[in-house]
C-alpha cells in the first residue's frame, strides 16, 4: 500500500516537483541496490537484519520496491497524470489484494495464481480507479479497460516483477484506449 504514496501525492503537488521527488527516491533505491550487490558485506547485513522485510528472491535480486519506484517514475514521465495515478494505484492496491484474496480464499489455480485472487484484484482496481476518473479527465471505460489489463498482467506468468509490469502495461493500454 506504500506504493500509493506518489499517486496520492500527485493530487497535491505539481508535475515537476512530483517528478523530482519520485526521481530522487528512485535514484536512492537504485544506488542502495547497486551498493548491496557490489559490496557483499552490505548485502549480508541487509539479509541478516532486514530479511523479515524481504521476499526470499529479493535477498539476491532487486526488491519489489525498486521495481515499483522505477515504474512509477516512468508512468509519470510517459503518460497523462491521471492515467499514471490510476496505473500506480492498480499496482499498489490491486496486486496486494490479489495476494490476500488468493491466499485466503483461492482454490482455482492458473499459472501459479488463483482466479479468486484475480477477481479481488479486478474489483480493487475498478474501485480505486474511479478516484482518478472522478477527479481527472479519464472516462470510466478507460478505467475499466485499464483495470482488466492490470488484472491480466498480474495473473500472467511473466518473468518480470509485476510491480514494474502492472503500472507500465495498464497505463499503456489506457493511453491507447484514450485515443479511440
Amino acid at each position: 500500500m506504500g506504493g500509493s504514496f506518489f499517486a496520492v501525492l500527485a493530487f497535491f503537488v505539481s508535475g515537476n516537483a512530483l517528478l523530482i521527488a519520485i526521481g530522487a527516491v528512485t535514484a536512492a533505491f537504485i544506488l542502495w541496490e547497486a551498493l548491496r550487490f557490489a559490496i557483499p558485506e552490505v548485502n549480508r547485513w541487509v539479509v541478516l537484519y532486514l530479511s523479515p522485510l524481504l521476499k526470499d528472491e529479493e535477498r539476491y535480486r532487486p526488491t519489489g520496491s525498486t521495481y515499483m519506484l522505477i515504474a512509477t517514475l516512468l508512468v509519470f514521465l510517459l503518460f497523462d497524470e491521471y492515467l499514471a495515478i490510476a496505473a500506480v494505484l492498480f499496482m499498489s492496491i490491486g496486486d496486494p489484494i490479489a495476494s490476500v484474496v488468493g491466499e485466503t480464499w483461492g482454490k482455482r489455480r492458473l499459472w501459479g495464481k488463483t482466479l479468486e485472487g484475480s477477481g479481488g484484484c479486478l474489483l480493487a482496481c475498478l474501485a480505486i480507479g474511479m478516484l482518478p476518473a472522478t477527479v481527472g479527465t479519464i472516462s470510466p471505460l478507460v478505467i475499466i479497460v485499464g483495470a482488466i489489463a492490470a488484472t491480466a498482467i498480474e495473473l500472467l506468468p511473466l518473468h518480470i516483477n509485476d510491480n514494474f509490469t502492472i503500472p507500465l502495461g495498464s497505463a499503456g493500454v489506457m493511453a491507447l484506449v484514450s485515443l479511440l
